[in-house]
């Protein structure tokens, strides 16, 4: 259910314009039915099927992504550990993008240290996506799926704790204080990303 606090996507646009991508970037905020047509266009390549549900269901940036690392990803919790050096973080990732990155690695012959998502490091990611939706003729750039992903959230009444934990985001203001993150938080958000995007 959403949040009451949010009666339009207006609010967690202006939210997520201001912590997801910069403004160069700013387009409107694709909806749950436009994140559902990202991944069936991309379902038949599961390079780019893995890289698009990690950045659409688990808020991933294209270069967070092309950073992974085998050890990275624990597919029977989906659990994937990302961020920066200075600032890791491990979350759970929704169940749709758990099976297209499974999907991915059972068609790969993988070692214990290569890249989770082989083909995707520097600015591939971006190029194979864009690539995809020229493709399919959809007008959804990379950043798109950040931004959704985060607006979802932040409108299901996320606090805002919980999102910089969950998204890698520390711009905000508010006292971390009050709203403490407990284990389990990022259930509930992949949770809510899988409901808006997959289901």
């Amino acid at each position: 259910m959403r949040s009451a606090q949010f009666d339009s996507r207006g609010a967690a646009q202006a939210w997520v314009g201001r912590n997801g991508a910069p403004s160069r970037l700013q387009r409107p905020i694709l909806t749950s039915v436009e994140g559902r047509a990202v991944l069936a266009a991309t379902r038949d390549d599961p390079l780019v099927h893995a890289s698009a549900a990690l950045m659409l269901l688990a808020g991933l940036r294209p270069q967070e992504v092309a950073e992974l690392r085998m050890p990275d990803y624990r597919p029977g919790e989906r659990r994937l550990h990302t961020g920066t050096v200075r600032r890791p973080r491990t979350i759970r990732i929704a169940a749709s993008a758990a099976a297209a990155l499974d999907a991915y690695l059972d068609s790969q012959d993988d070692a214990p240290g290569e890249p989770l998502l082989l083909g995707v490091q520097g600015t591939s990611v971006v190029t194979l996506f864009s690539t995809a939706m020229r493709t399919a003729g959809l007008d959804v750039r990379v950043h798109d799926l950040r931004r959704a992903a985060m607006a979802t959230a932040l409108e299901d009444g996320t606090p805002m704790q919980h999102m910089e934990a969950y998204f890698g985001v520390t711009k905000s203001g508010a006292r971390k204080d009050l709203v403490p993150v407990r284990e389990g938080y990022d259930a509930g958000i992949a949770a809510v990303l899988e409901a808006e995007f997959a289901s």
